[in-house]
């Protein structure tokens, strides 16, 4: 990956963040479809800027999906398709010095699904910063107890980050993320390049583990840790 713009020695912690977060009509990124966009910028501990608006899917938002996020159909009538946005939202995406979110690998999947080259482009380059799997690391969240203990609400709850709206919105999720991120951002290296590589390395030990704790407990995915 090449790093453009990046200085040499830049702590990621004093660089401006986006925060993306995304609702959606489902967890399958090809069949599925965004009903919510939210871009929170964020710097030095304080939001700068949020950008946030319901999106007209153009499928029937399933009950189910409602259940998650409260957005109904009727929420989402009148508004703009993700294409009649998509080039405002990708201008923030790439004026961003470092990128954040919460489960980064399910959002950014339904935004290349759905942007393709576009949001390959804008997110070329830039370190990205996944605050789930800062509080799953051993020293912050691993050992936490409970089901859903690696959620958002419950690492705010665990850490005293106090929602502002309603959960499971995508610009009230933005602002935790990355308020949940600021507290533990001494767990993760200043150089922004170091932080990324650091993420990478251990989402995918995580993933490993996970599923190698799957296989020893088929039955049990529900409380997985």
């Amino acid at each position: 990956m090449l790093w453009y713009g990046i200085r040499e020695m830049s702590d990621w912690s004093s660089m401006t963040w986006l925060c993306i977060d995304t609702e959606t009509t489902g967890v399958d990124p090809i069949r599925d479809r965004v009903v919510e966009l939210a871009a929170v910028q964020f710097r030095g501990g304080e939001v700068q800027r949020r950008m946030g608006m319901l999106i007209q899917p153009g499928v029937p938002i399933p009950e189910e999906a409602t259940a998650v996020h409260g957005i109904r159909d009727e929420d989402v009538a009148g508004s703009p398709t993700l294409a009649q946005v998509q080039e405002r939202f990708l201008a923030h995406v790439r004026a961003a010095e470092v990128l954040v979110g919460y489960n980064w690998p399910f959002d950014a999947a339904f935004l290349e699904a759905a942007m393709g080259e576009g949001w390959r482009e804008a997110i070329e380059g830039k370190p990205v910063i996944d605050a789930l799997v800062v509080v799953r690391f051993d020293q912050v969240g691993r050992y936490w107890k409970g089901s859903g203990r690696h959620q958002l609400e419950s690492a705010a709850r665990q850490l005293g980050v106090e929602w502002e709206g309603r959960a499971h919105r995508a610009s009230a999720d933005c602002v935790v993320t990355c308020r949940v991120l600021w507290k533990l951002r001494e767990h993760l290296p200043s150089d922004p390049r170091q932080a990324d590589a650091l993420v990478r390395s251990e989402r995918e030990r995580q993933q490993k583990a996970f599923e190698a704790w799957r296989s020893a407990h088929p039955r049990d995915d529900a409380t997985s840790p």
